[in-house]
């Protein structure tokens, strides 16, 4: 299990399935296999969807599971061993327990740690002081975990193993009523180290929960776009992000006829008349009659942009 966040506060479902969904975008390695994703509802009842393949973005979520206060997800690469609810258990009324690397591994007692976890916060235990209570006693479980509990308390650590690898990402924010934290790891980005996916991902769940922009944004393939002949590779979206224009260098685009690359790694996105950033990953789409069409899945639709650094959101 290759990354793990939970999140606290309004719109955390938002915060958590954006985060993991850039991740499958902007990452390469053990990413867009299994996914759990799972919320607290309203009434603190538990509720879990979940996929062995394709990642976050082929689960059928609710909208209004966006809206809720407590949220986690889990995921790594494809056909895990079932029940996949077991990598993110929850309890209702309590919380839920995430992670990564092997969260379910048996702890000193065999005890599944994420398990033993989550039985500390339902005796009331504080999700850090559980955390560190089961790390303590197995310091060398290969293990990265994430407890929050219904009232938005939350802890995270990863065991004295698992602090040793050279390839984790980690982020944490908060204020009084959000927050969330995320472990990572094997999860590599074509620009920087690991700890760089994490501080991207750490924006996108953070303008989820206050609005605050974030560098990196979404883009979206909504509807089929014709291609236009040009001298550069350019991206048009309009003010929501969804794209109104496919221009570019490559003739064969204009006569292909398969799925493939439609937007370029590094092409420039404008909006309007002004440049606002660059594609920072590849827009994957259906070509035929030079035109791009809209893949089936909805998540299949997405690319992501690096804002330009001197561009307000």
């Amino acid at each position: 299990m290759t990354i793990g966040i939970a999140s606290f506060g309004p719109r955390s479902g938002a915060a958590v399935f954006n985060a993991v969904l850039a991740a499958e975008l902007l990452g390469r390695g053990a990413i867009g296999g299994f996914a759990v994703f799972a919320i607290l509802d309203a009434d603190g009842k538990v509720h879990h969807r979940w996929t062995q393949d394709g990642g976050v973005g082929t689960l059928d979520i609710p909208a209004s599971w966006h809206d809720a206060g407590i949220a986690a997800c889990i995921s790594s690469g494809p056909n895990r061993p079932e029940p996949l609810i077991q990598f993110l258990p929850g309890t209702d009324g309590y919380g839920l327990v995430t992670g990564h690397r092997l969260p379910h591994a048996p702890n000193t007692s065999d005890v599944p740690i994420n398990d033993a976890v989550l039985a500390r916060l339902n005796a009331d235990e504080a999700p850090q002081a559980a955390i560190d209570a089961e790390f303590a006693q197995s310091p060398e479980i290969d293990a990265g975990l994430i407890a929050i509990t219904a009232d938005g308390a939350l802890g995270w650590a990863n065991s004295a193993r698992v602090q040793r690898r050279s390839d984790l990402g980690q982020a944490r924010r908060s204020d009084a009523d959000r927050g969330f934290a995320l472990l990572h790891n094997s999860i590599f980005i074509a620009d920087g180290p690991c700890q760089s996916l994490a501080d991207a991902l750490s924006g996108i769940a953070w303008q989820a929960l206050t609005g605050d922009p974030a560098r990196h944004s979404f883009l979206r393939l909504a509807r089929p776009v014709t291609f236009r002949r040009a001298q550069t590779d350019r991206i048009v979206v309009d003010r929501v992000g969804d794209i109104v224009g496919l221009e570019t260098a490559n003739p064969a685009l204009l006569t292909a006829d398969r799925i493939g690359t439609a937007g370029y790694l590094s092409a420039e996105v404008w909006q309007g008349e002004r440049r606002i950033g660059i594609a920072a990953t590849e827009l994957f789409a259906r070509m035929a009659g030079g035109t791009a069409h809209p893949q089936d899945e909805a998540g299949s639709r997405n690319f992501m942009m690096a804002r330009l650094s001197d561009v307000a959101a």
